[in-house]
């Protein structure tokens, strides 16, 4: 694959992330001893669901980070969307409102539509016309997830920043975006030298190594800016309780979504919590808290589960980008 411009250098990013769909529903290690378990990052301890409801009930900010193509992490973010769902519904419940649905799977651009579509009568029409708005390849696999947005009468905020209003950044740099707005958003107030680091070699082993500098160093930088903007897209929905449906890599506490969070909402509890495939033959769950940007650990919870088959997207990749 050779890449030449803009569009088509975004394009094979899509691809790469979307590049095992055809094997999804072939699960790897579900035998595996941590498949199934939850481990708590800051007590190093197992948990069971009843203390991982228990806090999630408590959080206004909860971050559920999947990897894109596993059904079983959909099935268990929507089992854990529905719980916080019954337990805002519960009389006792403090504040009493439902929950605002956060997708990273919907872009911003997208929210006035979305608006307009949520507001209408007919269940089926309403859910038919919010789904055909999902930028992911795979949308059929969130469809469930806006059906329960629309049968519970949730607010969904569309989060995600469309490549196109972020190739400036990442070809000019942050001069190419209103430095009014980058303070706003707290994108350098967060940032630290150990966080660039660690996100630009995470940003280029994402990409199979074969980013060059230039484009590296670009690509984090619209991946500060893209985890600013959905932050942004939420702040508003804080005090009903946010369920954000995200990728791993935005959960993390080191260098994603909950950094702009408590910069731009300081009081608001977050809890981060990733699905994390298991690795054959890794069975200390300590192992899989190494490599973060700080001291402190990526997630607060992990829910360890099977892997899927993947065809490797890594193959025959050929990137020649230019701006």
């Amino acid at each position: 694959m050779s890449i030449v411009t803009n569009s088509k250098l975004f394009i094979a990013f899509a691809l790469l992330a979307f590049a095992s769909l055809a094997h999804a529903d072939e699960m790897l290690f579900a035998d595996h001893p941590l498949a199934g378990r939850i481990w708590d990052m800051h007590s190093h301890s197992f948990i069971d669901e009843a203390a991982l409801l228990a806090g999630t009930d408590k959080a206004n900010v909860l971050l559920l980070g999947e990897t894109h193509d596993n059904p079983l992490h959909h099935e268990l973010q929507q089992k854990l969307l529905k719980a916080r769902i019954e337990s805002a519904a519960r009389p006792a419940s403090m504040p009493a409102l439902m929950p605002a649905l956060m997708m990273e799977q919907l872009d911003a651009e997208s929210q006035p539509a979305l608006d307009q579509a949520l507001a209408g009568s007919n269940r089926d029409e309403v859910l038919s016309s919010v789904t055909s708005l999902i930028k992911f390849a795979d949308w059929q696999a969130y469809q469930p997830f806006l059906a329960i947005a629309v049968d519970n009468k949730l607010p969904v905020i569309a989060a995600n920043t469309p490549n196109r209003k972020l190739q400036p950044v990442i070809w000019r740099g942050y001069a190419a975006y209103d430095a009014g707005e980058l303070k706003r958003l707290a994108v350098e107030q967060v940032w630290s030298e150990s966080r660039q680091n660690y996100l630009e070699t995470y940003m280029g082993g994402a990409h199979c190594g074969k980013l060059r500098d230039e484009l590296r160093a670009g690509l984090t930088r619209s991946q500060r800016l893209r985890d600013a903007l959905m932050v942004d897209s939420a702040i508003s929905s804080i005090d009903r309780g946010v369920v954000a449906i995200v990728g791993s890599s935005h959960a993390r506490r080191d260098i994603g979504l909950p950094l702009y969070f408590a910069a731009r909402a300081p009081s608001a509890r977050i809890l981060s919590l990733a699905f994390i495939e298991v690795s054959p033959g890794v069975t200390d769950p300590k192992t899989y808290e190494t490599g973060s940007a700080t001291d402190d650990v990526p997630y607060d919870l992990v829910w360890f589960t099977p892997r899927v088959e993947r065809i490797d997207p890594c193959a025959n990749l050929n990137m020649e980008a230019k701006p």
